[in-house]
């Protein structure tokens, strides 16, 4: 049996009032991985990838990943990456700066950044995109550039948070990337739409957003 890498245990948390939770419980993912997450809307599933972001905290239960528990950690200081739905670029800003913008730190020398963008150009094979805005993209392109730019993150990425919303393009692409790039990843797909588990070819697990009876 794998050895988790992302372990969610007894994790809630409130979405509109209502306190929610995972079924079944717990969320267990390994390295090399893929799995979903299905959620009944856009805002359920917003709320639960706010969770791991760090951008919101839970009711109850915890986060682990690496056998670390990182629950109450800041955003910055979680190995979680995300590729958001529709890839989330700055649309006035060209490729490579998109990927600069997530690879720079207050101490850090421009030439690193440079470096560090360029490598991560050539490991995703978009060199040929860095000079090209988001517009002149094809989806699929968008988000290929989106796993580049969460991967250029100072912090190593260990988990992939990739976001499937009803009325965007679909993310198979980026979880074949995310396990192409980087065998070490865990893939942890967030979606609204049900209709989209069946044919996202790597995942063979998938849990469920559900109620949770008050204690």
């Amino acid at each position: 049996m794998d050895t988790p890498l992302l372990e969610l245990s007894g994790l809630t948390w409130e979405t509109r009032g209502a306190l929610r939770g995972l079924s079944p419980d717990p969320l267990t993912l390994a390295q090399g991985r893929a799995a979903v997450v299905v959620a009944a809307d856009s805002a359920e599933a917003d709320a639960f990838a706010d969770l791991l972001l760090g951008l919101e905290m839970p009711v109850g239960g915890r986060i682990r990943l690496g056998g670390e528990e990182i629950t109450m950690r800041l955003p910055t200081e979680r190995a979680i990456g995300l590729v958001p739905a529709g890839a989330g670029l700055l649309p006035h800003l060209t490729v490579e700066q998109n990927l600069a913008l997530a690879a720079r730190g207050d101490d850090l020398a421009p030439s690193f950044v440079h470096g560090r963008v360029a490598f991560m150009a050539r490991r995703m094979d978009i060199q040929g995109f860095l000079r090209s805005r988001p517009h002149e993209l094809a989806h699929d392109e968008r988000l290929s550039v989106a796993l580049a730019r969460a991967l250029c993150r100072l912090v190593p990425v260990k988990v992939m948070v990739i976001e499937d919303r009803t009325g965007c393009g679909p993310c198979h692409a980026a979880v074949s990337a995310a396990l192409r790039t980087d065998p070490s990843l865990a893939v942890l797909v967030v979606t609204d739409d049900r209709t989209r588990v069946a044919s996202l070819a790597a995942p063979s697990r998938f849990w469920e957003v559900a109620d949770v009876a008050e204690p």
